[in-house]
C-alpha cells in the first residue's frame, strides 16, 4: 500500500484532536494496516500512549515519532514507508500545524457541537485560505456531542463553512478517557461481549475513515 497521510487539526484547543488519532491509530493498526504517527503535539500523549502499550505484549501497537519542528516533520514524512501516516498536532497555528495540514491526504476538523465553536472555526478557516490548501482533503467531524442527538444540519448551517462534515459523529463520552488512561482504544473496552456505546460509535466513523483511504 502506497504511503498515505492523514492528518487530525484544529488551532483550538480542547477539541478531542488528539484523542481521536490515539482511536484510529488502534484502529487501524488492528485492521492489519502499517501504521506510524508523527507526534507534533508538545504534550506527546500519544508517544506516552505508546509506551504505555507497548507494555502489554497483547495490545499491537503503533511506531510513534516524537516531533519538534518542521524540518523534523519532512525528513519523517519523506522517509519511505509503505502505510498510513498519522499527524497530531498541537491546539495552536504555529508553522508546524500549518506544514501537518499541507500534508495531509485527510485533515480531520474536530468541532464541538456548541456555537461557541463558530469563531474558532472561523479562525481555523482563515489560516487555511492563507496557505492555499486544497479545501476538499478537510472534513470536520462533530465531536463531543450528546449521546442522544440525532440531527446537527442547524448546527450545521450556523458554522456557514465551505468544508464538508462526516456523515458520522462522536459523542461526549467518558469510556475515551477511560481507555486512554490503560492505553487502550475504546474498540478494546467491552461491557457484557459487546463494544462500550463509545466503542460502536467509533467505530462507524473509523469505518468511514477506512472507506476514504482505500
Amino acid at each position: 500500500m502506497k504511503n498515505k497521510s492523514i492528518t487530525v487539526c484544529h488551532t483550538k484547543g480542547g477539541v478531542g484532536k488528539t484523542t481521536i488519532l490515539i482511536n484510529l491509530a488502534i484502529y487501524l493498526v488492528n485492521k492489519g494496516f502499517v501504521v506510524r504517527v508523527a507526534d507534533c503535539d508538545p504534550n506527546k500523549v500519544s508517544t506516552f500512549i505508546s509506551k504505555v502499550r507497548a507494555k502489554n505484549k497483547e495490545l499491537k501497537n503503533f511506531e510513534v515519532k516524537s516531533i519538534n519542528s518542521v524540518q523534523e516533520l519532512e525528513n519523517y514524512y519523506n522517509t519511505p514507508f509503505y502505510g498510513i501516516t498519522l499527524i497530531d498536532t498541537a491546539g495552536v497555528d504555529n508553522i508546524l500545524t500549518r506544514k501537518a495540514l499541507e500534508l495531509g491526504n485527510l485533515c480531520i476538523v474536530p468541532v464541538a457541537a456548541s456555537i461557541t465553536e463558530v469563531i474558532g472555526l472561523k479562525t481555523f478557516e482563515a489560516i487555511v485560505k492563507s496557505i492555499n490548501i486544497d479545501k476538499s482533503k478537510i472534513k470536520i467531524l462533530l465531536n463531543q456531542v450528546h449521546i442522544r442527538a440525532e440531527k446537527f444540519s442547524s448546527f450545521e448551517d450556523q458554522l456557514k463553512t465551505e468544508f464538508e462534515f462526516f456523515k458520522s459523529t462522536l459523542p461526549q463520552l467518558n469510556d475515551f478517557k477511560k481507555s486512554l488512561s490503560s492505553g487502550k482504544s475504546v474498540l478494546e473496552q467491552y461491557k457484557k461481549d459487546e463494544l462500550c456505546s463509545a466503542g460502536k460509535r467509533f467505530e462507524i466513523f473509523a469505518k468511514e475513515i477506512e472507506e476514504m483511504i482505500k
